[in-house]
Formats: C-alpha cells, sequence, structure tokens
C-alpha cells in the first residue's frame, strides 16, 4: 500500500513539474527513489541540473526533482515586425474604367533632350557703355528702314562752252534737297537748284548777273557702309532729267548778243559722299549738266555746266 502511494505520488509531482516545464519552457528531471544524488557542479563549469531529495520540504511526496532544469538549446525568438507598404496603384485608362475612378490629365513624358537641365553659370558683370549723345531709333517707321533726309548746301559753278565763259564768269550755286532710300542700294531724290553768274558783255550794266533757278530729279545708286555708333558712310552715283529758267537781271537795256531769258532742259549726272550719324546728315557732290534747247546766245551757244559742293540736313 505505502508503494502505491509513493507512485501516486510521483506521477502527480511528475505532472506537475511537466505543466511547469511547459509554462515556464523549463526541463524537470525526476530522480527515483534510492538514486545516488548528483555531484555539486565545479567552479568554472557551467552548473548542471539540481535536485531535491525526496522528502525533502521542497518536494513533501519524497520524490526527487531537478528545481535547476537546464535550459533547452531551443529559443523561441519572436520574429520582427516588417512594415509592408503596398505598392501604389498605377491608374491607367483600364483601371479607372474597372474601379470608376477619375483620371486627369498627366504630364507628357520629356524627351530625352529635354531631361538635361542647364546649370546656370555665373552672369557676367556688363561692361560700361561710352555715351555718345542720344540715338534715334527710326527702325521702326518705313521711312527709318528705307533711309531718307532733307538737305540744303551750296557750291561753285561754270560753263563748259567757252563762248559762255567769254562772257560770263564762274558763279555760286546754292539747293535744297530731299533724298529717300538712303540706307537701300537704289534712292530717288527731288532739289530745287539755281546759280548765279556775273556777265561781262556789251550792252548790258557792269552789274549784271546771269541767275539761273530750276528743278531735278534724280535716281540714285548707293552703296551703304554702316559703321561703329549707329555711323553710315555712303558713296553714290546719281543721273536724272531737270528744267531750268536761265535771266539776265541788274541791267536797264540788253544790247548784246545774249538774250533777257530761256528755258532750258538738263540732264544731271554725277557722284559724291554721304555720311549720317543719328539725325545728322551731310554729303558731298560733283555734278555735270548737259543742257539742250538752249537760245539764251543769239549766235549759238550750249549752257551745259559743272559744279562742286556741299549740303548739310537732317536724316529721318
Amino acid at each position: 500500500m505505502k508503494r502505491l502511494s509513493l507512485i501516486a505520488a510521483g506521477l502527480l509531482a511528475f505532472g506537475i513539474a511537466s505543466g511547469r516545464a511547459e509554462a515556464d519552457q523549463t526541463t524537470v528531471e525526476v530522480i527515483p527513489p534510492g538514486a545516488p544524488e548528483p555531484a555539486p557542479p565545479t567552479a568554472g563549469v557551467p552548473a548542471g541540473p539540481q535536485t531535491a531529495p525526496a522528502g525533502t520540504p521542497a518536494i513533501p511526496s519524497g520524490a526527487d526533482v531537478n528545481v535547476n532544469p537546464p535550459t533547452t538549446g531551443r529559443v523561441l525568438v519572436p520574429a520582427p515586425r516588417l512594415d509592408v507598404t503596398a505598392p501604389p496603384r498605377m491608374i491607367n485608362n483600364n483601371t479607372a474604367a474597372i474601379y470608376g475612378a477619375v483620371q486627369e490629365p498627366g504630364i507628357p513624358p520629356l524627351r530625352p533632350a529635354q531631361r538635361t537641365v542647364p546649370v546656370p553659370g555665373p552672369v557676367p558683370a556688363a561692361e560700361p557703355v561710352p555715351y555718345h549723345g542720344t540715338m534715334h531709333d527710326t527702325e521702326h517707321a518705313w521711312v527709318g528702314r528705307l533711309g531718307s533726309g532733307f538737305t540744303v548746301g551750296g557750291g561753285y559753278e561754270d560753263f563748259t562752252s567757252s563762248t559762255m565763259r567769254s562772257q560770263t564768269g564762274g558763279g555760286g550755286s546754292w539747293n535744297a534737297r530731299g533724298v529717300v532710300g538712303t540706307r537701300q542700294y537704289i534712292g530717288v531724290e527731288g532739289a530745287y537748284v539755281g546759280a548765279a553768274h556775273s556777265v561781262d558783255a556789251l550792252g548790258v550794266n557792269s552789274s549784271a548777273l546771269l541767275v539761273s533757278n530750276g528743278l531735278e530729279g534724280n535716281v540714285r545708286l548707293n552703296l551703304p557702309i554702316l559703321m561703329r555708333r549707329a555711323q553710315l558712310l555712303e558713296p553714290f552715283g546719281f543721273v536724272g532729267l531737270g528744267w531750268q529758267h536761265y535771266q539776265v537781271t541788274n541791267t536797264r537795256v540788253n544790247t548784246s548778243d545774249m538774250a533777257s531769258h530761256d528755258d532750258v532742259m538738263t540732264v544731271p549726272l554725277g557722284g559724291g559722299i554721304a555720311y549720317t550719324i543719328g539725325r545728322f546728315l551731310a554729303d558731298a557732290r560733283f555734278t555735270y549738266r548737259p543742257t539742250y534747247y538752249s537760245d539764251l546766245l543769239r549766235q549759238g551757244g550750249s549752257l551745259s555746266n559743272w559744279g562742286v559742293g556741299g549740303q548739310v540736313g537732317v536724316a529721318f
């Protein structure tokens, strides 16, 4: 009967130890009665299982129980928690139709040439611009694109016929001239021209003058040369057609071989050079004027003449 009690107490202790081992993840070693006690652990050596002998206060039933069971080799380590983010859902025309989403218009993809973003470099310091006076911008107007101007001037003029030179002297000339097309290869100009020559002939007063007034129009061939500071240097040539009226003045009686007045046709031709800066315009020219239908001298003679002169004015 006593043996059955011991067996029942051992089974009960084994059940209790097994429950604690499962709860504490420890191992319970049961030493049967009469077995020798294990030697205590040596210093420096890991301790082995420690047992309680039967009949001790720890085990009142008299069963030997290992109160310091060794830990098992299998250790349960909680798995690390991974934060998994769902991939973004790409909404295209198909998914928009399936889920009823609204697809906003996207930005078109950049071409390879557009993907390079230029890096701005250092901005160079602006150089000081020297002041050269006020420059008038006329490029917005059609006259500015063509180039135009108005000039007045004068010069010296004389006849080419020896008969006229024998009865007259060289004289001064004047003119007022408008020109269009100074910035083009072809331009036109119109002018009022006049001149006065002294008369040295029998039958007129010593203060008599041969005065001419006329109009002429020319076609100009230009060679515009643009320079710094909006300067324009322009060699040119011209040819045209004109009319001049000659009249003897400052005499009461004219008994000479020279008529009192005459009208002639002229064909002015020549060349010169013009200079423009801003609004300032100047030119110098040589002109030769053959004349036709001349009746000023009763014995006959040509009124063809040549002249040199200069003009200054304003450019547009």
